[in-house]
């Protein structure tokens, strides 16, 4: 593999711009370009490319970030380098090594070119009286087009749900989703199909594919949302996935039936797709499966209201890593509220003792880091500000998943007063927290963090509460921007901070005689 490819990896896998690493290295992103291409290659008597590998080894402070480097190395998972100096070493080598072919094959090669005589059988003699080998009879189906891959999945689905113990679904598919997306009869039968499937017990183990155009990419996500929110879906994705001409589908449910098919890069409509249930054959290919999950991370992490206390520990992890933060939401955010006032709003949802200490204490250590960190990073909330009169009437939910049972609390105007008030003591005393007023966001129930290098939490605030947790960076990217270009159509004067804070005490005022 040539330097170039070796570079576009690294970068790819990391999200590293030209303009960035050029910077790094002191030099003109035009050349980081052209090493990317191929046009020119560092010498190793310079220093560019030791100062690359140390550069990727410093910037990758995640676990899974260095995983990622250690697999597209082609170390073992098991095998994963976490020290940064150990790492770069490993990287500069990686990137030094451009796997030039054995010369002694090519000298082998001309040897027997050479000695070559046209009288001479290249190949032994064939034992004609040998038998021709047979292979076993499969009992198998064939559906044909993009119908047949319909077809065959209905198939699949039913013969998942005529099964009377549940299993793990393995589903894979580097194809065009069109041939489920396009058609939307055929989808609403998928979809209430997958719901009946899941509903009797059966989990689901999906691999998405990455490397397909943004919004394919989150047309798909979208689809599975609604199972998603069931909890029974594992998504994954591989980093070291390539485009090849051939794409393939692979719908698995161990010891019962598989939808296979291979199929050339737009010739779908003619591919043949087959169901199995030969017992033999799916046991392959179950195997293949999970071979290639050995080498996927998982796509996004899902939390419902059963996992409050991996949900803690995600947002504390969230907060503890370095890098500016974007918030987007419709209510204010649980992480500038004052410990005084969520001690209340935990006794008045009826938390027990232990309960209200666990998060409490959870509160007081993400606060800690989120202070640390406005030390170096901007954080930057973005969020709507209901009127008086809405505050005052009861209808302002607390956004704060987690609360025992799933709770549901609206803010009374004191609450509200008092949040505002914390807030007001944040843009007072730290440069970096910047609040921004919006009109109302795009969704009332969604409350959106992104952080630039770390990942995204996507959170729906209404029951049945859901979060969602990316880091695959290319949709981190699509988040960062979005938010980027969100901000820049806010006026002016809602993003000034002094303006801000006059806003901000004018409505706590007006709450006063309300409380």
């Amino acid at each position: 593999m040539p330097f170039s490819h070796r570079l576009n990896l690294l970068m790819n896998t990391l999200g590293i711009s030209n303009s960035r690493l050029a910077k790094v290295l002191s030099v003109d992103a035009s050349l980081v370009s052209r090493w990317r291409t191929g046009a020119r290659t560092p010498a190793k008597a310079n220093t560019h490319i030791a100062e690359i590998a140390s550069y990727f080894a410093e910037h990758a402070k995640m676990d899974y970030q260095k995983t990622a480097l250690c697999e597209i190395m082609g170390l073992p998972a098991d095998k994963c380098v976490k020290d940064t100096h150990k790492l770069a070493e490993l990287l500069y080598s990686w990137l030094c090594d451009e796997s030039m072919p054995d010369t002694k094959i090519i000298t082998r090669f001309l040897d027997n070119l050479g000695t070559f005589k046209a009288t001479k059988s290249p190949l032994p003699p064939v034992n004609e009286e040998k038998s021709v080998p047979a292979g076993m009879t499969l009992k198998s189906e064939v559906f044909y087009g993009i119908k047949g891959k319909q077809d065959s999945v209905i198939r699949f689905l039913s013969a998942v749900l005529e099964h009377k113990k549940p299993c793990t679904l393995l589903l894979y598919s580097d194809e065009d989703i069109e041939w489920f997306a396009g058609d939307r009869l055929f989808l609403a039968s998928f979809v209430q199909l997958l719901i009946k499937v899941i509903s009797k017990g059966n989990k689901i183990r999906i691999i998405h594919t990455i490397n397909r155009d943004m919004s394919e990419m989150f047309a798909a996500i979208d689809f599975w949302l609604p199972l998603y929110m069931t909890g029974e879906i594992e998504p994954y994705y591989c980093p070291r996935y390539r485009e090849h001409y051939f794409r393939r589908t692979m719908f698995i449910a161990p010891g019962i039936a598989a939808v296979l098919s291979t199929s050339l890069f737009g010739w779908e409509k003619n591919a043949a797709n087959l169901f199995c249930t030969d017992p033999r054959l799916i046991e392959s290919l179950t195997g293949e499966f999970n071979e290639y999950l050995n080498m996927c991370r998982p796509l996004m992490r899902i939390f419902t209201s059963n996992s409050s206390p991996e949900l803690a520990n995600l947002l504390t992890e969230f907060e503890e890593q370095p890098g500016d933060c974007f918030v987007l939401s419709n209510s204010l955010s649980a992480i500038t509220m004052p410990e005084r006032l969520l001690d209340r709003l935990l006794s008045r949802a009826g938390a027990d003792g232990m309960t209200k200490e666990k998060m409490l204490s959870v509160q007081r250590a993400r606060y800690n880091v989120f202070a640390a960190n406005l030390k170096h990073y901007n954080y930057t909330e973005i969020v709507f500000l209901p009127s008086p009169d809405e505050i005052t009437a009861g209808r302002i939910p607390v956004e704060l998943p987690g609360l025992p049972g799933g709770t549901a609390l609206c803010y009374t105007p004191h609450d509200y007063r008092e949040h505002l008030e914390n807030i007001i003591g944040l843009l007072n005393h730290f440069d970096k927290f910047s609040f921004f007023i919006c009109r109302r966001g795009p969704n009332l129930k969604v409350h959106l963090a992104v952080k630039d290098e770390t990942g995204v939490i996507v959170t729906k605030t209404d029951a049945p509460i859901t979060v969602f947790a990316f880091n695959q960076q290319n949709m981190t990217n699509a988040f960062y921007c979005y938010l980027e270009d969100f901000i820049n159509n806010i006026p002016q004067a809602e993003r000034d901070k002094k303006k801000v804070i006059e806003k901000l005490s004018s409505l706590a005022g007006s709450l006063s005689n309300e409380c």
